[in-house]
């Protein structure tokens, strides 16, 4: 007569088959790749939200250059290079009297880079105009072109909105102020970001 001790357990222990042991990976490989197919989109999520932070930030700058500095020869000033001091290598100035209509609207089209200024305590790397033209027509660099090193393009036209007098320095100028991304990419295959304000005449 055998005691209890002397019982041999025949329950089978506890394991994973083969089969359960492949749907885990299958369901395992299934997730991570999903996972794994989102990094991009959160990438392309990241660098359009840094682009269109620094076009508000650019276009903010320009609009309060705009508003606050007056040139000696009745003009406006638009920083166009990287550098900070005023003089007039540094600075466009923008005319602010004229005539109504077509006649009277002004354009300026920059390119941005970043690179370290010099000009800056602890040399921050910033963005600053590395090119410039004043013209009606888009310079060529604008269109296919853009300068080496070149992240953001930016167009401003100035227009007046109505005149309020014919001899006063009183009328409104509508400002535009259009951050093009990337630099390098042809003018069809940009991301606008526009911007507009109004500022004094004088």
């Amino acid at each position: 007569m055998r005691t209890l001790s002397q019982t041999t357990s025949r329950r089978p222990s506890a394991a994973f088959s083969l089969t359960e042991v492949v749907i885990a990976m299958g369901v395992a490989a299934v997730a991570f790749t999903s996972i794994i197919a989102l990094f991009p989109l959160g990438l392309n999520m990241s660098k359009e939200s840094y682009e269109a932070t620094q076009a508000a930030l650019i276009a903010q700058s320009i609009l309060a250059d705009l508003r606050d500095q007056n040139s000696s020869t009745s003009g406006k000033l638009i920083q166009k290079s990287g550098t900070n001091a005023m003089t007039n290598a540094n600075y466009e100035i923008i005319p602010m009297t004229g005539t109504s209509g077509p006649l009277a609207d002004r354009y300026i089209y920059l390119a941005y880079d970043q690179q370290i200024r010099s000009d800056s305590s602890n040399n921050p790397i910033m963005l600053r105009p590395c090119a410039s033209s004043v013209s009606s027509s888009e310079p060529s660099w604008f269109q296919t072109n853009a300068p080496a090193g070149a992240i953001l393009l930016v167009k401003v036209s100035i227009k007046n909105t109505f005149r309020m007098s014919a001899t006063g320095k009183a009328n409104p100028q509508r400002v535009d102020v259009t951050v093009e991304s990337p630099a390098n990419a042809p003018a069809t295959n940009r991301v606008q970001y526009i911007f507009s304000g109004v500022i004094p005449q004088t």
